[in-house]
């Protein structure tokens, strides 16, 4: 068992929140770190979230072609 120090107002706080989920502010703080850890992520890589966006048709072929050919149809 541990002991916390909280100023008195989060104590309140916690009070409250813990009676209105009908639980002890014990198992309120143990369910919010458990989220807590769950919820935590690895730190994602911007190449991982370009791989996993999806292929557009508009996109495929040589860009540098595309803006040519897009040019030269403003002329």
């Amino acid at each position: 068992m541990q002991t916390l120090e909280l100023k008195d107002d989060v104590a309140t706080q916690l009070k409250q929140a813990a009676e209105q989920a009908h639980v002890s502010a014990g198992d309120l703080i143990e369910q919010l770190i458990s989220k807590y850890i769950i919820e935590e992520k690895p730190p994602t890589l911007l190449t991982d979230i370009i791989n996993e966006l999806p292929e557009i048709s508009a996109f495929k072929g040589d860009p540098v072609e595309i803006q040519r050919t897009m040019r030269n149809e403003w002329d």
